[in-house]
């Protein structure tokens, strides 16, 4: 049994089961592009898809669609060129983009400046999804010619996550260690291959990246492109789907149903993906964990089907160290994105002098103004 059939087939299986279109391009090493639906092996974005999809969602009031030839030529453009920024940088940018995208005018109506939608986050429906396994990427002037990773996942042509697989076997003694060292070759993070000046991978496969996933069949996990080893985690559950349909699932099936449903995959990339400076450390790309969007997520639903005051409040419980700030962020961000709580006023209250100053530069990563007043609280004996 190979690696292809225990851990790349199941996975793109149940892939397709959730409705993605999946591209197998089986074990060997590709040597036509067209299949993974590019002109040549330097391309990171699908053109073709990225024209149609994004022409179809941004139409006018009457339903025509407005964007030209050229509009897309532009922005394709903005996506791919990041001129002398850091992976980081880039994917900031990028991240950004994929929430607010402009062009010079809307030709039809005559507006200047309008929005165009890259992606179609309140009707996930509308948007082209693609999982193509042995992606090969060119990469002339480095140790390797190509890169190939497993299995690339795409909306609208936009790679959103890479997905590294392993199998365990008598060369591979811990195959999610080895996924974890691969994906960072992929992304010219390793740090052996720089300091003996040899360049591998392609960062620019990573500009648009969501998170990075590692496999070995029965185990799999997920981070982000500043993750460390230590820093990715399982995802256990399937909300807003009943979670009664974990039983008998291994790690790599529960990641598949519940983080890449498509409905969650775009919630938790408009919502719950901030970039955050770190106590004297460096800049970090933060996403959820799995408590942290079922509890945003289910706060969110009580607000918006609670009959009454009693209905829509109550208590979510945390352990010290699981990021309680991070779910509040999450929380106001799925507030802003929504389409019917997104007038809500957000009041954050602390009853500690020394996490003023935490709260309020946590509270920024929601968008948009955040104010600040201290109530002082008297007690009299």
């Amino acid at each position: 049994m190979s690696e292809y059939t225990e851990v790349e087939q199941p996975f793109l299986q149940q892939l397709a089961g959730l409705g993605w279109t999946v591209i197998d391009q089986g074990a060997g090493v590709p040597q036509d592009a067209a299949p993974s639906l590019r002109g040549h092996f330097r391309e990171w974005l699908l053109p073709g898809v990225f024209d149609s999809a994004v022409r179809a969602i941004n139409r006018t009031g009457n339903g025509q669609a407005w964007l030209t030839d050229r509009q897309l030529d532009d922005l394709k453009s903005q996506l791919l060129r990041q001129p002398n920024r850091t992976l980081l940088e880039a994917n900031e940018a990028v991240q950004a983009l994929l929430f607010k995208a402009q062009v010079e005018v809307n030709e039809v109506t005559g507006e200047s400046d309008p929005v165009v939608r890259l992606i179609d986050f309140h009707n996930p429906e509308n948007n082209q999804f693609h999982a193509i396994n042995q992606f090969r990427i060119d990469t002339p002037g480095c140790v390797r010619g190509f890169i190939i990773p497993d299995i690339v996942l795409f909306v609208n042509g936009i790679p959103l996550a890479v997905v590294e697989c392993k199998k365990g076997s008598e060369t591979c003694a811990n195959p999610m260690q080895e996924a974890f060292v691969q994906l960072q070759r992929y992304m010219r993070k390793q740090a052996d291959t720089e300091l003996a000046g040899l360049k591998e991978g392609e960062p620019r496969l990573f500009h648009s990246s969501l998170l990075l996933i590692r496999s070995s069949g029965t185990h799999a996990d997920y981070g982000t492109l500043t993750s460390g080893e230590e820093h990715f985690y399982a995802w256990k559950t399937l909300h807003p789907q009943d979670d009664a349909g974990l039983q008998g699932m291994n790690a790599q099936q529960q990641l598949i149903a519940g983080l890449l449903d498509r409905h969650t995959l775009l919630q938790i990339l408009r919502t719950s993906a901030v970039f955050m400076d770190t106590d004297g450390g460096p800049r970090i790309k933060v996403m959820c964990r799995y408590q942290q969007f079922r509890a945003a997520h289910k706060i969110a639903q009580r607000l918006r089907t609670g009959a009454t005051a009693m209905e829509r409040s109550g208590v979510v419980w945390h352990t010290q160290g699981s990021g309680k700030s991070l779910t509040m962020v999450f929380l106001a961000r799925m507030l802003r994105a929504s389409t019917d709580l997104n007038d809500y006023k957000i009041i954050l209250v602390n009853e500690r002098t020394d996490l003023e100053d935490q709260l309020g530069n946590t509270a920024t990563l929601i968008g948009g103004r955040v104010g600040h007043f201290r109530a002082i609280l008297s007690t009299i004996n």
